[in-house]
This record gives structure tokens, C-alpha cells and sequence, in this order.
């Protein structure tokens, strides 16, 4: 595996190395406007405008799609080892479940009815917002180490704890939030719990996917290193 982070230093990696930094801001995007939406529904209690905004995470996961595709395509073009091909394959499919994650939110959170957040206390609000908050911090984080893999290679230990140490937060707000939701007496039907259920699943499930793509990064630096010796 350590190839990859050789192929990342050639000449003629350019054009598959600018394509990976757009995926990756992308996607990064994806998760900001998800954010944005949630804060819209969540703060301004503005459900019409919400949605508009859900419905552009689709549209950004669908960009990013198309972005995977292209470097998909590149790379099967290029004579390059089985290895480095199969590791660039698998960096960019985990960077791309971050995206999908964001849009399933988008999508499922559209659909729970206004008289689910008018019900919920302003501690569900609040835990909820601040998931959401410290997913686009580790998203953040995220995005510094994609472009520090393929540039210098200087920081990615560090950023790697960090989103470690994000996603730990998130898991632990979720707890919360279940704790949370469970004090409410919801006057609504049994499939609005369900789809919130799910919501909030995926919602943790957002920077857990970061946490992999931090933890393969991680892997491939080792097995450079291992490699070299």
C-alpha cells in the first residue's frame, strides 16, 4: 500500500491529485451544507428553506459523485501498479461515504414532520445542533489531512487524533440525545420515531466515516514507512 503515497510525489500524478482535492472539498461541502440546513430548521425554524437547502447536499453529493467517477476513470487509463490503483480506489470510496451520509441525513430529516421539533425540548434541539456543529469541525480536520497526504505530509498524526478525538464527542452527544428524546412525551406516529431514529443513526454515522478515512489514511502512511525500510 505504501505505493500510493509514492505515486502521489510523481509528475504525472497532477491531474488525479487536483481531482482528489476537489472530491474532497466536496464533500466537505456536503457536510456544511447539511449543517446549514439543520441550523435553518433548527434555529430560524424556517422548514420551506430547510428543505431548499437539504435538496442542494443532493446535488453536492451528486457533483462529488461525478468528481469519484472521473478519477475512477483516470486511474483505470494509467499504467499504474494493482496496488496503487486498488489504495486510490478505496480512499476515494471512504472519503465518498462521508457524503453519502451527509445527504441521507438531508433527505431523511426533510421528511419528519414540524410537529416533531415543536414537540422536542430545547435540550433535543441543542444536542442535535451540537452533533452537528463538532461533525463540521471534524470535517475540518478532515480536509487538512486529505491535502496533507497529498502534498506535504507533515501534520497527519495530528489531525488524525483530533478527528479521533471529535468523533469520541459525537458518540458521546448522541448518548445524550437518545437519553434526551426518550424524556419527551411525543404525541406523534409511530413511523415519525423511526425515521428520527434513523436520522440520528446516520447523523453519528457522518463522522464515523471521517474516523475511517482518517484511520486508512493513517494505514497507508504506516505501511510507506514499513515499506522504505
Amino acid at each position: 500500500m505504501g505505493s500510493l503515497i509514492e505515486y502521489f510525489k510523481k509528475k504525472t500524478a497532477e491531474n488525479v491529485l487536483e481531482k482528489a482535492i476537489k472530491h474532497a472539498q466536496k464533500v466537505q461541502d456536503c457536510v456544511k451544507e447539511l449543517d446549514k440546513g439543520i441550523e435553518t430548521l433548527l434555529e430560524e425554524r424556517n422548514v420551506e428553506k430547510s428543505h431548499e437547502i437539504f435538496h442542494n447536499v443532493d446535488l453536492l453529493e451528486g457533483e462529488a459523485d461525478t468528481i469519484r467517477r472521473d478519477i475512477l476513470a483516470d486511474i483505470s487509463k494509467g499504467e499504474l501498479n494493482p496496488s496503487v490503483r486498488l489504495d486510490l480506489s478505496h480512499l476515494i470510496k471512504r472519503l465518498d461515504d462521508v457524503a453519502n451520509c451527509a445527504n441521507g441525513v438531508a433527505r431523511r430529516i426533510a421528511t419528519i414532520p414540524k410537529v416533531f421539533w415543536e414537540q422536542s425540548s430545547a435540550k433535543t434541539i441543542e444536542l442535535i445542533r451540537n452533533m452537528m456543529k463538532i461533525t463540521v469541525e471534524c470535517g475540518d480536520y478532515l480536509d487538512k489531512m486529505v491535502l496533507d497526504l497529498l502534498e506535504e505530509r507533515k501534520n497527519l498524526k495530528e489531525y488524525s487524533r483530533q478527528i479521533n478525538i471529535l468523533e469520541h464527542k459525537v458518540d458521546l452527544l448522541n448518548i445524550d440525545l437518545r437519553g434526551s428524546l426518550q424524556e419527551t412525551d411525543y404525541k406523534i406516529n409511530a413511523f415519525t420515531i423511526f425515521t428520527v431514529g434513523n436520522t440520528i443513526d446516520i447523523l453519528e454515522a457522518i463522522s464515523d466515516a471521517m474516523e475511517v478515512v482518517a484511520d486508512y489514511i493513517m494505514l497507508l502512511m504506516r505501511s510507506a514507512s514499513a515499506s522504505s525500510l
